[in-house]
């Protein structure tokens, strides 16, 4: 009796000791993967419009704001192709995270197609909405697992001429999560493409994620990123990195530190 009593008491200390290391060094990544799916597609989420940027909600209940941060993007992308050389019109977009269709609708016309990849089923349908609404070409959702981002490869074929990103990167599950999402960027352009791809930015020069915490407790400021890293980083990848824009406040977003890449692929 005394034996299992002792075995039991060993059991309880390891798992208090598991729960501790748990709290110290946080969750896994594919724990957190679990979570941001979950999170982005929960129908009682009261408030999931309006984080997803969907036209008429929250901070874009007036439609000035929606459209004016659609064409900021808009022209950061006409300046990266210029950059890269790229001709118009597109062959075909592709976005990652399209949300409520601000970039989308901003860039119609741009592409002969426009691909929307996203964990969100809702937001993939508002996209596609707001994008026929407006008269725009063929919308194509993509709807992809957290845990499994690499899919969106086999289910675009052909890969794309320019890959886009805005108010995504600082949400993803961790920091090296968004490495992975620009290797797949670096596969999915073609040869001579270029992308755009926005992420916060890190002050302190470091990059971090905030791994210690649940999804649904940080997901606002999940990653953040060196600017002269993530820079270097994406020439590791395979990218040529041409310019960076610095955006230090977004008032009318409450938001500070974004910056935008514009890469191309050689």
């Amino acid at each position: 009796m005394d034996l299992l009593h002792g075995l039991e008491r060993t059991l309880a200390a390891l798992l208090r000791a598991t729960r501790r290391l748990s709290l110290r060094y946080g969750r896994s990544s594919a724990e957190l993967e679990r979570e941001s799916q979950a999170f982005w597609n929960d129908p009682g989420n009261p408030d999931l419009a309006t984080i997803s940027h969907w036209r008429g909600h929250g901070p874009f209940v007036d439609d000035d704001l929606w459209l004016r941060l659609g064409r900021r993007h808009r022209d950061l992308t006409e300046k990266a192709l210029e950059w890269a050389g790229v001709p118009a019109p597109l062959d075909r977009i592709v976005e990652w995270g399209s949300g409520g269709g601000m970039n989308a609708v901003a860039l119609l016309g741009a592409a002969r197609e426009y691909v929307g990849v996203d964990i969100s089923s809702s937001s993939l349908e508002e996209c596609a909405e707001q994008v026929r609404r407006a008269g725009g070409p063929a919308f194509v959702p993509v709807r992809i697992d957290a845990a499994e981002p690499e899919v969106a490869l086999a289910r675009i074929p052909g890969g794309c001429t320019f890959f886009l990103s805005t108010y995504v990167f600082e949400l993803l599950p961790t920091a090296d999560y968004g490495i992975r999402i620009m290797r797949i960027a670096h596969d999915l352009l073609r040869p001579g493409g270029a992308a755009l791809v926005q992420v916060r930015y890190e002050t302190g020069g470091a990059t971090a994620t905030a791994s210690h915490r649940s999804y649904e407790s940080s997901w606002p400021r999940r990653a953040v990123y060196s600017v002269p890293r993530f820079w270097t980083t994406c020439r590791e990848i395979g990218f040529e990195p041409m310019f960076v824009t610095l955006v230090p406040d977004e008032p009318e977003l409450d938001e500070t530190r974004y910056a935008y890449f514009a890469l191309r692929k050689p």
